[in-house]
């Protein structure tokens, strides 16, 4: 059956592959996005007919409104996603996540709207020492993970109370073809592309549950679709746990190239004087890792992609693509 479905920052990194994957199934798809962070040439090169696109913020909430008329679906990607930019503005952050998405709700609560996958964040869970769970207790520490928290509350209620099913999904860190560059993984992949060592802060000994894009756009196409994902909140990785170190190592192991890693002394809040740009995140996690029990059990999901086999992938793509990492990202509010 075919859908009208619309994304909310469906320009962006993980939301141009649900618009590519929701394409190849032959539905109409719709893209909101402001191209604050997103760009055209993240999406199709000759604009099929099934896909349109609108420029629009979800903070226009006229404009949000009338995009989802006779709309069916909506998946919501659109968000402030860089940890400094809450830190420094929270307020600014509150707005675009929060009110963002209850902005969302609304809309499609209003257009009759069969459901809206909300896209969360491991953030949600804050520091940990090991697996988190999605029954565990919820201590974000930092901003951007409180208003992220703050929307899947809102979107809960929606489902349970208000007549519109939804679900919302815990992306650990997402990485592969499109990733923006900013996070550690492309700027190793920089670095091995122009045959220099990646950089690590500290022992790099902190801990990330790293999954494949390709694998999340298959989980998020089945809780769009599978009426037993409702009023869930999934957790969405691999949990396997990779330290930064390993992730470094594991990337020269993929690109063949025979380097030894560089340790830099960068204290937390603190800029790289190696690589321009780079600031070391305040607060930073020591772990994050995520428990896949919920997904398995429930939906009968596993991802299929080996760190190795992903890490090639981004690897070939950004070896023809390195015009799009040509700075550090960085929106200016």
């Amino acid at each position: 059956m075919t859908y009208s479905i619309l994304v909310t920052g469906g320009a962006g990194f993980i939301g141009s592959h649900v618009v590519e994957s929701l394409l190849k199934s032959n539905h109409n798809v719709i893209v909101y996005d402001n191209f604050s962070s997103g760009h055209l040439d993240n999406l199709p090169a000759e604009k099929p007919d099934n896909l349109k696109i609108i420029e629009g913020d979800i903070l226009d909430y006229e404009n949000l409104y009338s995009s989802m008329k006779g709309v069916n679906y909506v998946s919501h990607h659109a968000a402030q996603l860089e940890i400094f930019l809450a830190q420094n503005d929270p307020l600014r952050d509150l707005h675009v996540n929060t009110i963002g998405t209850l902005n969302v709700l609304r809309a499609a609560k209003q257009n009759n709207v069969s459901k809206v996958v909300n896209i969360s964040s491991g953030c949600v869970y804050g520091q940990a020492t090991g697996h988190t769970s999605e029954n565990d207790t919820l201590t974000p520490n930092w901003d951007y993970g409180v208003s992220k928290l703050a929307a899947e509350k809102y979107a809960k209620i929606f489902n349970d109370y208000k007549g519109l099913p939804t679900v919302s999904l815990r992306y650990g860190i997402v990485y592969g073809e499109r990733e923006w560059y900013r996070r550690v993984l492309p700027i190793f992949l920089k670095r091995v592309i122009n045959n220099q060592a990646p950089v690590v802060f500290g022992e790099g000994d902190q801990v990330r549950d790293f999954i494949y894009v390709k694998d999340v756009v298959e989980f998020h196409n089945i809780c769009m679709f599978d009426s037993r994902a409702n009023g869930f909140s999934f957790n969405v990785g691999t949990g396997i746990a990779t330290t930064v170190k390993q992730l470094a190592d594991t990337i020269l192991k993929v690109s063949k190239l025979d380097l030894d890693v560089i340790y830099e002394n960068t204290r937390e809040g603190e800029f790289s004087s190696i690589i321009r740009g780079k600031k070391r995140n305040s607060a930073e996690l020591g772990t994050m890792l995520l428990n896949m029990t919920q997904a398995f059990n429930i939906l009968g999901w596993k991802p299929a992609t080996t760190l190795e086999e992903g890490l090639l992938n981004e690897l070939l793509w950004a070896s023809s693509n390195l015009d799009k990492w040509d700075t550090i990202f960085s929106t200016q509010w």
